[in-house]
C-alpha cells in the first residue's frame, strides 16, 4: 500500500474514533448503573451496531499503528512474523468479542 493511501486511512480512523469513542466512554459510564444495565443496554440493537462499529474501527487503528512501529523498528521477517501475530492477535480478540453482541 501506498503511503499516501496508508495517511488517508489514518486520517479517515482518527476522524471517526473520535465521535465513537466519546459514545463508548458515555455507553460504559451509562451501563454502571446497576447490574442489569449492561444487559439492557445490550439488547438496542443500535447500541450493538455502534460497539460493533467502534471495536472495527479499533481493530485497523491499532493494525495500521503497530505496521508503522514495526517498520520503524524490524528487519522484514521480523515485521512479517509480528504482522502476523498482530493479525492473529486482532482475530482472537474480534472472535472473543463477537459473543457479546450476539448472547
Amino acid at each position: 500500500m501506498k503511503a499516501s493511501q496508508k495517511w488517508k486511512i489514518e486520517r479517515i480512523l482518527y476522524l471517526a474514533l473520535i465521535p465513537i469513542s466519546y459514545w463508548f466512554i458515555l455507553f460504559f459510564i451509562n451501563s454502571h448503573s446497576d447490574s442489569n444495565s449492561l444487559n439492557i443496554l445490550l439488547s438496542n440493537i443500535s447500541n450493538k451496531i455502534l460497539l460493533s462499529i467502534f471495536f472495527i474501527i479499533s481493530m485497523f487503528h491499532i493494525r495500521i499503528q503497530l505496521g508503522k512501529v514495526y517498520e520503524d523498528y524490524f528487519k522484514f521477517k521480523q515485521m512479517k512474523f509480528y504482522s502476523l501475530l498482530t493479525d492473529c492477535a486482532i482475530g482472537f480478540s474480534f472472535l472473543i468479542f463477537l459473543p457479546v453482541l450476539f448472547f
